[in-house]
């Protein structure tokens, strides 16, 4: 994990480096064909095995779905001759929303990964312009948080393992301008190891999430 998380960092450093570089020079600028893409959006997560069947339980005590706002953040290097194509890295997250449950107790979940991700243009063949294809590999953490009011004590479930994602979107560009404003549907699926409170052992769940993203590309 730890070189994965440093090969995202030095390939972001260098994007910002190229950005920079461009920026303070005195020759004419030429646009690097670097975008960037800023997505909020809302979204279902379902779980399944361990996690799965604590949430049965967990909906017959009066809890919600675990719904809540998805986000990312990706830069993509889509120069013109790869035909609307982009290729990058960022990182993607969901927070679901506080829910109550019988007898004062309060769940929620979140979690984020860190990865390298492709957008594909495949009609317009031009990157930020009509119909695109996205999908992405990431890895990071995942944290569920059971709080019991009576007592105010806390039962964490912490989770580290891969995700995969892939939506398809509209991007909608500003006039005469590198921007656009961007469409997506997204689905994920994760495979986490999870370390529960009280477990000497890790559990494995597995989870979906879809949701619906509205964001810019710049």
């Amino acid at each position: 994990m730890k070189t994965f998380i440093t090969i995202l960092t030095v390939t972001l450093a260098c994007l910002s480096s190229q950005l920079t570089i461009a920026q303070e020079s005195n020759e004419p600028k030429k646009k690097l064909p670097v975008y960037g893409a800023v997505n909020v959006g809302y979204g279902n997560t379902f779980l399944r095995g361990v996690l799965g069947e604590k949430e049965t339980l967990n909906d017959n005590r009066g809890y919600g779905r675990n719904d809540g706002f998805s986000f990312s953040t990706f830069y993509y290097y889509a120069p013109k001759s790869f035909s609307g194509l982009g290729i990058g890295t960022g990182i993607k997250g969901f927070v679901a929303r506080p829910n109550q449950g019988g007898d004062n107790e309060t769940y929620s979940y979140n979690y984020y990964s860190v990865g390298i991700g492709i957008k594909d243009f495949f009609v317009t063949k031009k990157f930020n312009e009509g119909f695109s294809f996205k999908a992405n590999v990431g890895y990071g953490p995942g944290t569920e948080r059971m709080k019991y009011g009576k007592t105010n004590t806390y039962v964490f479930q912490n989770a580290n393992g891969f995700s995969y994602s892939g939506g398809l979107g509209y991007a909608i560009p500003f006039k005469n301008s590198k921007w656009a404003l961007n469409i997506d549907i997204d689905y994920e699926y994760s495979s986490k190891n999870a370390y529960v409170t009280g477990n000497t052992y890790p559990l494995k769940y597995i989870n979906h999430h879809v949701s619906l993203n509205l964001g810019i590309i710049f």
